[in-house]
C-alpha cells in the first residue's frame, strides 16, 4: 500500500502537478482574464483575493501565451518585476514567481506578452500558506511612531496614495542601480517650506545627507545617513523657511541587493500664511498655489485624498496638471471645512503642460478640509502595457486659486 501511495506522489510531481513545498502551502486561484495575443499585455486586478501570499504562478487555461515579463504589484508599494521568457501551452503554468519566505498582499499582477495572434484565457494562482489565509488586508497606518535605530517612519500606503498630514510633495526622482547622487529641480517661487522629510518607495536605499540649495545661492546641509527602507519616510528637517528653494541635492547609496530603480519624493509644510487669502502665495504664478502633489498608478483609478494645509479664508477654484506624462481624470470631490461636497466628475485627458480646468466652485470662496481625486496614468496603446511598465509614472498635481 504504501509502495503504490509512493509512486502515485512521485507521478503528481513528475507531472508538475504539485510539488513537495505546494503539499503544504495551497494555490489559490487570484485572477482570471482573457488575453489577446495579438496586443502587448494585460493588467489583472487581485485586490479582492483573501488572504496574503508567498508569490504567484501563472498558469494558461486555454491557448498558449509567449510571455516577456511578469509584475507583482504588492499593497505596499513593493514591486516585483519577474523578466524572462515563458511559454505557456494550454494547461501549464509556470514555477513559482517572487516565491518569498513571507506573506504579502498583492493588488495587481501585469502580464507583457510577444505579440501574436487568438485568445488565450490566463489564471493567477496564490501560494498561499495557512498562516496567510489568516491574513487581512488593513487600511494604511496613519500613525507617527519613529524607527528609533533608523529615524524612519513606516508607509504602508501604494504609489498614488497620500497618508493623512499637511505636507505637500514638491519633488521627486528614481535612484538607479549604481547612482550615488542626484539632484531635484525645485523652482524659485513653488513655495516655501519650513520643514522637509523623504519618502521611499520601491527599494531600499541609504541616504547619507542632503543639500537644500535656496534661489539666493545660501545652502544648508542636512546629515541623514539613514537607511530608508521601501515604503518608509524619514524624519522630519527642520530648514529656513523664509527663502525659495532652487534645488535639492541628495547624495546615498545603494544596498548591495538593490535591484532596479527606487523612487524618492520630497515631502514639506509650508511657511505659516502660505496658503492664506492675504499670505505671500498668493504674489506668485498669478495666485495658484500648490495644494498636493502624488505619483499616479498605471492600473485602475487612484484615489487621493489630499489634506490641505491652513488655508482660513478658502479657495475659489482648483486646477489639475499632469508631469511626465498624460494622465485619465475621473472626479474631483471637494471637502469643505463646512457644508456638504462639492464633486466635479469628468474623464479627461490631461497631457504635460496643458491644465485642466479651472474648476469654480458653486458656493464661491471656501476653506477646504481635504481633496479627493481619481485619476490614473495613461501609456501609449500602440506601444502597449510594455511602454507603461518602462516608463515613469505621471505625477498628479492640484493647485488651488483664492
Amino acid at each position: 500500500m504504501f509502495r503504490r501511495l509512493g509512486v502515485a506522489v512521485f507521478a503528481l510531481m513528475a507531472a508538475g502537478a504539485l510539488s513537495v513545498a505546494e503539499a503544504e502551502d495551497r494555490l489559490v486561484l487570484i485572477g482570471t482574464q482573457t488575453v489577446d495575443l495579438s496586443g502587448s499585455g494585460v493588467s489583472i486586478d487581485v485586490s479582492e483575493a483573501p488572504g496574503a501570499f508567498r508569490g504567484i504562478r501563472i498558469r494558461a487555461k486555454t491557448g498558449t501565451a509567449n510571455i516577456d515579463r511578469v509584475q507583482i504589484v504588492y499593497r505596499d508599494g513593493t514591486v516585483h518585476n519577474e523578466t524572462r521568457p515563458i511559454v505557456l501551452s494550454k494547461g501549464e503554468r509556470t514555477r513559482p514567481i517572487n516565491d518569498t519566505s513571507g506573506d504579502g498582499f498583492i493588488d495587481t499582477v501585469n502580464i507583457v506578452n510577444s505579440p501574436g495572434s487568438g485568445k488565450a484565457v490566463i489564471e493567477v494562482l496564490g501560494i498561499q500558506t495557512a498562516e496567510g489565509a489568516k491574513k487581512q488586508r488593513s487600511a494604511p497606518s496613519t500613525g507617527d511612531v519613529t524607527d528609533a535605530k533608523s529615524g524612519t517612519l513606516p508607509d504602508n500606503s501604494v504609489p498614488g496614495t497620500v497618508k493623512d498630514g499637511r505636507d505637500v510633495m514638491f519633488g521627486y526622482q528614481n535612484v538607479g542601480f549604481g547612482i550615488d547622487r542626484d539632484v531635484i529641480k525645485v523652482g524659485g517661487d513653488l513655495g516655501k517650506f519650513t520643514r522637509i522629510r523623504l519618502r521611499v518607495i520601491g527599494n531600499d536605499v541609504h541616504v547619507n545627507a542632503l543639500r537644500v540649495v535656496f534661489v539666493d545661492g545660501q545652502e544648508q546641509n542636512l546629515a541623514v545617513d539613514a537607511d530608508l527602507k521601501a515604503n518608509t519616510r524619514s524624519k522630519w528637517f527642520e530648514i529656513d523657511g523664509s527663502r525659495f528653494i532652487r534645488e535639492i541635492q541628495l547624495t546615498y547609496r545603494s544596498h548591495p541587493n538593490f535591484r532596479g530603480q527606487a523612487r524618492i519624493e520630497v515631502t514639506g509644510e509650508y511657511a505659516k500664511g502660505w496658503l492664506d487669502p492675504a499670505g505671500e502665495g498668493r504674489n506668485y504664478r498669478q495666485g495658484w498655489v500648490l495644494l498636493g502633489a502624488q505619483t499616479a498608478g498605471f492600473t485602475g483609478f487612484d484615489r487621493d485624498v489630499i489634506t490641505v494645509g491652513e488655508n482660513e479664508g478658502g479657495f475659489t477654484r482648483l486646477r489639475i496638471e499632469a508631469v511626465d506624462r498624460a494622465i485619465t481624470l475621473k472626479e474631483i470631490r471637494v471637502k469643505y471645512a463646512s457644508g456638504p461636497d462639492e464633486v466635479f466628475t469628468m474623464r479627461e485627458r490631461v497631457d504635460p503642460g496643458k491644465p485642466y480646468g479651472p474648476l469654480e466652485f458653486k458656493g464661491g470662496k471656501a476653506p477646504i478640509k481635504s481633496i479627493e481625486a481619481s485619476y490614473r496614468s495613461r501609456f501609449d496603446l500602440a506601444k502597449g502595457l510594455r511602454s507603461a511598465l518602462d516608463g515613469r509614472p505621471a505625477v498628479v498635481q492640484i493647485w488651488g486659486q483664492h
